[in-house]
C-alpha cells in the first residue's frame, strides 16, 4: 500500500514547481509514495516540464483556474496513500522532512493531522501556526491589543506570538502550505469546504478537525521551505482581493456562531476600523505616499463593509 500521497494544486509556478517536485523525490525517506499535480490551467509551461521531467507524478490538467480547496479535494479522492500530504508549488521539502511527520502521526494515533516547520527561503523562521479566530480574538485585534501584548495568552490568542516554535506542540491550526493528515479524518470531518475561495479554507478544515475530536500538531524537526506565506498584503492596488476576503471571514464566523456571530463581527470591525480610517486618512494628508493611501481606501471600505451589519453572509 502507498504510505503517503503528496498532492500540489499548481498555476504558473513551473520554476518552483520543478524544485517542489524534486524535492519530494529526493526526501531521502524509505517511504512508498505518489505524487499528485493538480494544474490550474498555467500557460507557463507547467504542464510540459512535469510530463517531460517527472514522468510518475499523476497529472491532472484543469482548463482554468479552480481555485485552491477543489483541486486539492480531487486529489484527495485520488490518493491511495495512508496519510495525504498537501504541499504548495512554492515549498521545498528538506531531506527527511516528510519522514519525520509520517512517524509522528504513527506514533500519536489520536493526531489526525501535522504540519512541519515552515522557514524562507533565508532560512527565517515562517510563523505558521494561529489559534482560531473568535469574537474576542477579532476585538482584540480591532483594539490592536494583539499587536501591543502579543506574548500574552490572553491578548494574542489569533495570531500566538508567543507560540514556541522549538518544540512539537498541540495546535488549533497549521498553513496548509505543508499539512499532513490521516486518511481516517476525511470520512469524519470531510475535505476543504469549496465555498471558501482563498482565505480560511485550511482554518475551518482545521476547525472541523478538531471538533471531531481529532489533534492537530505542529512537528518542529520537520522542514519545508516556503518562498510564498509572508503576511498576505490585505491592500493591493486594485483591491482585486477585498471583498472575496470579507466573504471568506463572515463564512467562517457564519459557520460558527451563526448569524448574530457575523453581525457581531461586522460591528466590531465597524469600530476598529472607524479609528484606523481617521488615522491613516490623516497619515496620507501629511505623507501623500503610496502607501498611505492604499491603506485609507482599505480602511475605509473596511468601515464600510462593517456599517452594513444587516447584509447576511453567505450560510
Amino acid at each position: 500500500m502507498t504510505d503517503i500521497s503528496i498532492i500540489v494544486v499548481n498555476l504558473n509556478t513551473c520554476d518552483l514547481l520543478h524544485a517542489c517536485l524534486a524535492s519530494a523525490y529526493a526526501d531521502g525517506s524509505p517511504l512508498r509514495k505518489e505524487v499528485i499535480v493538480i494544474d490550474n490551467g498555467s500557460t507557463d509551461g507547467s504542464v510540459e516540464m512535469v510530463t517531460r521531467e517527472f514522468p510518475d507524478v499523476r497529472l491532472v490538467k484543469n482548463t482554468a483556474n479552480e481555485g485552491f480547496a477543489r483541486p486539492n479535494n480531487v486529489g484527495m479522492q485520488m490518493a491511495m496513500g495512508r496519510y495525504l500530504f498537501l504541499l504548495n508549488s512554492d515549498a521545498a521539502l528538506h531531506p527527511g522532512a516528510l519522514g519525520k511527520l509520517l512517524t509522528f502521526l504513527d506514533g500519536n494515533p489520536g493526531a489526525g493531522a501535522c504540519g512541519p516547520r515552515l522557514v524562507f527561503p533565508d532560512g527565517g523562521l515562517q510563523r505558521s501556526v494561529k489559534g482560531f479566530p473568535s469574537l474576542w480574538t477579532h476585538v482584540c485585534d480591532m483594539l490592536l491589543l494583539d499587536r501591543l501584548f502579543p506574548r500574552s495568552r490572553f491578548f494574542g490568542r489569533g495570531e500566538m506570538g508567543y507560540f514556541p516554535y522549538n518544540r512539537t506542540e498541540e495546535v488549533d491550526h497549521v498553513m496548509a502550505a505543508a499539512f499532513l493528515v490521516r486518511r481516517e479524518v476525511l470520512s469524519t470531518a470531510g475535505v476543504f469546504d469549496e465555498r471558501f475561495s482563498i482565505y480560511y479554507n485550511d482554518m475551518d478544515w482545521c476547525f472541523r478537525i478538531r471538533a471531531q475530536g481529532w489533534k492537530i500538531y505542529y512537528v518542529h524537526d520537520a522542514v519545508v521551505t516556503h518562498h510564498g506565506g509572508k503576511t498576505v498584503a490585505m491592500v493591493n492596488r486594485d483591491f482585486s482581493y477585498f471583498h472575496e476576503m470579507y466573504e471568506n471571514v463572515m463564512l467562517f464566523y457564519h459557520k460558527r456562531y451563526g448569524p448574530a456571530g457575523v453581525v457581531a463581527y461586522k460591528l466590531i470591525l465597524a469600530a476598529g476600523f472607524l479609528m484606523r480610517s481617521l488615522a491613516w486618512s490623516l497619515r496620507w494628508i501629511v505623507q501623500r505616499s503610496e502607501y498611505a493611501r492604499m491603506m485609507m481606501t482599505f480602511s475605509w471600505k473596511s468601515l464600510a463593509t462593517g456599517a452594513r451589519f444587516w447584509v447576511p453572509a453567505r450560510g
